[in-house]
């Protein structure tokens, strides 16, 4: 149902989303950095406050691309893809797909109006594509949970959690997008300051996502669904908990929460961000494989039959092959 490509996808869609969300919510909000004419300069912007927001729409938008190469090679035809913008219906699956192709564009001219002199664009331009990045990009980090929820014959992923640990994850590694990013920018009082407030709401998003994970796992291992309680003794202790518990709980949420309060005691460095950054996103791929892979790798006769339970989408059904 799901193969490893579409688990690339999952986890650089909500990466690459949560990445461009942040980055035009710290220019909308805080930085208004000018654009048109007379604030021409070549190339990358010069300070490295506004730097690392260039960088981080680069590698958002990258991070897109990747994630959308990986799903249409995991889905082996691309005409399957194709199917969705040429014969659209009004189902969850178009709607993300169109979504996701939206952010990939929107994203690619943030890019671009950062890195190639367009005098014409001018700032109010710059601002109504940031909306919409939000907006749209917000979309997209729901998408990827909601695809999971919805989908027929596996009542593991139907919890309403789902989305929210992934909403939660993909804008925890948007942040370490920006973190990585900003190894290799100069430091100033500015970009130090951001860098802080972006530690911040990072500890903030990975408490929140632990204590969702700790209740989507508790509800799992309390329910009395028989394909339930197989996925959970999965992901608690059979063939995907080490995935889990030391891949996800441990890298990617214990790890750097102790990091991000070691750099905003005042000892944070470039190596340790880079660490902080390497970790949840290690965490975040982790989490994403944990629960697809403790859901479908089981025996599927400890399933009720679909029909009773879900009702499969036509859409999702066609292009998956569930």
């Amino acid at each position: 149902m799901f193969g490893t490509l579409a688990v690339v996808y999952l986890f650089l869609g909500g990466a690459g989303a949560g990445a461009i969300v942040l980055c035009s919510l710290i220019d909308l909000v805080w930085m208004k950095q000018p654009f048109g004419t007379a604030a021409y300069v070549p190339g990358p912007s010069v300070a490295s406050r506004e730097r690392i927001v260039d960088f981080g729409f680069l590698v958002g938008f990258l991070a897109l691309a990747v994630g959308i190469v990986s799903l249409l090679l995991d889905l082996g035809r691309i005409d399957r893809a194709l199917d969705l913008f040429l014969s659209p219906s009004p189902t969850l699956l178009t709607l993300g797909s169109y979504a996701l192709a939206a952010l990939v564009f929107i994203g690619a001219c943030l890019a671009l109006v950062r890195f190639i002199y367009l005098p014409d664009v001018p700032r109010s331009a710059v601002v109504a594509l940031e909306v919409a990045a939000l907006v749209v990009g917000a979309a997209v980090m729901l998408y990827t949970g909601l695809l999971l929820q919805t989908i027929g014959g596996v009542a593991f992923w139907a919890s309403p959690l789902v989305p929210a640990l992934f909403v939660l994850s993909s804008l925890s590694s948007g942040t370490a997008l920006l973190f990585a990013v900003s190894c290799f920018a100069e430091r100033d009082s500015a970009s130090v300051r951001m860098v802080r407030g972006l530690a911040r709401a990072d500890a903030v998003l990975v408490v929140l996502e632990a204590v969702c994970a700790a209740a989507f796992v508790a509800l799992a291992g309390a329910s009395d669904h028989p394909g339930v309680r197989e996925s959970f003794v999965a992901l608690a202790e059979g063939n995907v908990a080490l995935v889990w518990w030391f891949g996800f709980v441990a890298c990617g949420l214990a790890a750097p929460l102790v990091l991000e309060a070691v750099h905003l005691c005042g000892q944070g460095t470039r190596v340790l961000l880079g660490i902080v950054a390497i970790l949840v996103l290690v965490g975040a791929f982790c989490l994403r494989f944990s629960i697809v892979e403790a859901g479908v790798h089981r025996d599927l006769e400890l399933e009720p039959a679909v029909e009773e339970t879900y009702a499969i989408p036509d859409e999702i059904d066609k292009t998956f092959g569930t």
